[in-house]
């Protein structure tokens, strides 16, 4: 074993990441903030500095394996002939990891106009660039066609550089974290010393020499693509995209082609892996998953979807078509993969767009709003393949007309009829192979996705699995479907009344992520005495409790478990966004109306000024089991316009019934004209 110190290791050396490697993912659980936090942090950062912490005075860490490969064309060949060149075939994450360390070092050093070594600019000499004149010699860093490489020399190194094409993406923005972590635990440390210079002193040591590193240069007999592949399990294992790249790198590399014609194919390799982990790590706080992305664009361009065995994509990938023994017998050519590539790339742009619609132009706002139905209905795994695909070939295919068709599917089969997540998804991803090779237009495409929805839906379906929410959970309450419904309902109300204030707009994030059902008739008011005071006998509890049934009296004439059914029935669910609706929860029907009359604190909140569906409510001067029974007929006549079923499929008797409100048997004939709304 050849341990060597970081010092050992960067003398009279260059070391470059090379461009088949993927980009920097070292990171923390958390962001420190204070001091305190040192003790919850959790991450590859905080474990290689609580080892640096603990390396004993006089002793060193084995701090893991460094594989090298000798560069054949060093950068810097004539301005530094004695100085070798190597790519870091394992161990990149480290080594990079101590140099953003070192960085923070030089930069306390200067802030106390101290240096580590003998002359002035020894450590950056060693360690991180050469300056001479204009030019600087990179002591490490990237190849320059990654990304990373002038983003690091502007953002870690902090040289006052151009950075106009240095984009970022998730990795880059791991390296920015990585140095922000490291500027905290250097300044807490150095707060708690006594002598600063001699602490950040015996700190740079600790790293430069404390640290061993078991250093292996690989033989030029092998290949270095090749031992990276079989190494990439070691410390964070590799997406099945990262070492898709070093894969297409590695066969290029053994292609029978001019050396001009193999730059040229892998320069093609590395701007599209720019592009595609621009378009994956777009939202910085929710980067897109590489491996969700690569096996979409694989059931897509090559059609071959086979859900028995795990991972398929990635065994048909790496061990059936990009291999190197279709290159050596001439059935893998430059041409596939540079076709490959292309696609691949491309389809990332849009991929990005179908998970962020934001991103789509202006001019296709019309794509853009029915991606959105798509998101709020539920973007179902075997969809984006297939919106992939037509993307592809807007020129031909009318997106949004497909997207409609396929709203409906994901309602109709998986909200409506309660079936399984993967209901269809072999068929879809048939039919997203079709769309992209061409041989399928868009009423073909639309006629496919309703014979699907057809053979998985059915109305006796919906109506099973809403009488079985009735009777063994919470009715509709629980429902799946239920805040798509009520979007599409408030919606459908904004467009029959022509309002168009943003105001009362429901906005489905918001609507989505917060407790945003609210319970006209509340949950707490249908329960018995012993119930709502839970073991609490007081008179203040019981006062609470007859002021509640007091506030509620229209309801309290009914037994317990029909109370429950007003409260969890669809008329007495609302849609809001605005509104808290737990500081509503207890208050009576006027107070839930406009929260002003509790308190000036409470201005401007209530139902009059949430979603227009809410405001509707508002207009009533109470709120009953008649409203309750009158309003949820017409929300069920327009989720059965919303099934493509007739209005009349169902007497008013086993609408009531549907609604859990069964016991109701009144003006039921009187209803059956008042409930009669025609939707478009």
């Amino acid at each position: 074993m050849d341990l060597k110190s970081l010092h050992t290791i960067f003398t009279d050396r260059i070391l470059r990441i090379p461009s088949y490697q993927r980009g920097y993912s070292w990171a923390n659980d958390a962001e420190i903030k204070e001091r305190k936090d040192l003790v919850k942090i959790k991450g590859q950062l905080m474990d290689l500095w609580n080892d640096i912490q603990n390396i004993p005075n006089d002793k060193w860490h084995y701090t893991g394996l460094l594989t090298l490969a000798e560069h054949t064309s060093p950068d810097y060949k004539e301005w530094l002939p004695r100085k070798a060149q190597y790519s870091i075939v394992d161990g990149q994450q480290r080594i990079t990891s101590i140099l953003i360390l070192i960085t923070v070092l030089v930069k306390y050093s200067k802030q106390f106009e101290y240096e580590f070594g003998d002359r002035d600019g020894d450590t950056e000499f060693h360690y991180l660039y050469i300056s001479k004149g204009t030019r600087k010699a990179y002591i490490f860093g990237y190849d320059q066609d990654n990304p990373s490489d002038k983003y690091f020399r502007k953002h870690i190194l902090n040289l006052d550089e151009i950075e106009g094409d240095s984009k970022e993406s998730i990795y880059t923005e791991n390296l920015i974290k990585a140095r922000k972590f490291f500027e905290k635990v250097v300044g807490f440390y150095l707060e708690d010393a006594s002598n600063k210079i001699e602490a950040l002193q015996f700190l740079f040591d600790k790293v430069t020499t404390g640290l061993r590193l078991n250093e292996y240069i690989l033989p030029n007999e092998l290949d270095e693509y090749v031992v990276f592949e079989t190494m990439n399990n070691r410390g964070k294992p590799l997406s099945q995209l990262e070492k898709l790249k070093n894969r297409l790198m590695y066969l290029i590399d053994k292609m029978s082609l001019s050396c001009e014609e193999k730059n040229e194919l892998i320069k093609s390799v590395n701007t599209a892996w720019i592009t595609i982990y621009q378009s994956l790590g777009a939202e910085k706080g929710t980067p897109l998953d590489d491996d969700d992305f690569i096996k979409a664009h694989w059931i897509m361009y090559f059609g071959q979807y086979d859900r028995s065995e795990s991972n398929v994509y990635a065994q048909h990938l790496f061990n059936h078509y990009f291999t190197i023994e279709r290159v050596y017998v001439n059935e893998l050519q430059a041409l596939d993969i540079q076709k490959y590539v292309k696609s691949l790339q491309k389809s990332s742009v849009y991929w990005n767009k179908i998970h962020h619609p934001k991103y789509f132009e202006d001019a296709d706002d019309n794509v853009r709003i029915k991606i959105l139905g798509l998101h709020r209905v539920g973007f179902r795994a075997a969809f984006k393949p297939l919106v992939l695909a037509i993307l592809h070939n807007t020129d031909r295919l009318n997106l949004p007309d497909i997207c409609t068709h396929l709203e409906k599917f994901a309602f109709k089969v998986f909200h409506a009829a309660d079936r399984q997540s993967n209901t269809g998804d072999s068929k879809l991803y048939r039919l997203s192979a079709l769309v992209y090779r061409g041989e399928i237009d868009s009423q073909t495409i639309c006629d496919s996705i309703d014979t699907y929805t057809n053979e998985y839906y059915s109305f006796t379906k919906f109506k099973n699995l809403i009488e079985y929410l009735v009777e063994e959970k919470k009715g509709f309450y629980k429902w799946s479907g239920l805040k798509y419904i009520f979007f599409e309902y408030d919606q459908f109300l904004r467009t029959k009344n022509k309002v168009s204030a943003v105001s009362s707009q429901l906005i489905w994030q918001d609507f989505k992520n917060r407790d945003s059902i609210e319970h006209i008739y509340p949950q707490s008011a249908f329960q018995s005495l012993e119930t709502f005071c839970n073991g609490d006998d007081s008179l203040e509890r019981r006062s609470a409790y007859d002021e509640l049934q007091l506030n509620w009296h229209k309801f309290t004439s009914f037994t317990e478990v029909e109370r429950k059914r007003f409260c969890n029935s669809l008329g007495n669910l609302l849609a809001i966004t605005h509104s808290d609706n737990s500081s509503m929860q207890n208050d009576p029907f006027r107070f839930k109306v406009d929260q002003s009359e509790k308190g000036s604190q409470y201005r401007n909140r209530g139902y009059k000024y949430d979603s227009l569906s809410a405001q509707i409510v508002a207009n009533e001067s109470t709120w009953s089991p008649d409203h309750v029974k009158n309003r949820g007929l017409e929300i069920l006549d327009f989720i059965l316009f919303k099934l493509d079923e007739d209005q009349n499929k169902l007497s008013i008797e086993d609408k009531v019934a549907l609604l859990g409100l069964n016991f109701l048997n009144k003006n039921l004939e009187q209803l059956s004209e008042a409930n009669n709304v025609e939707y478009q």
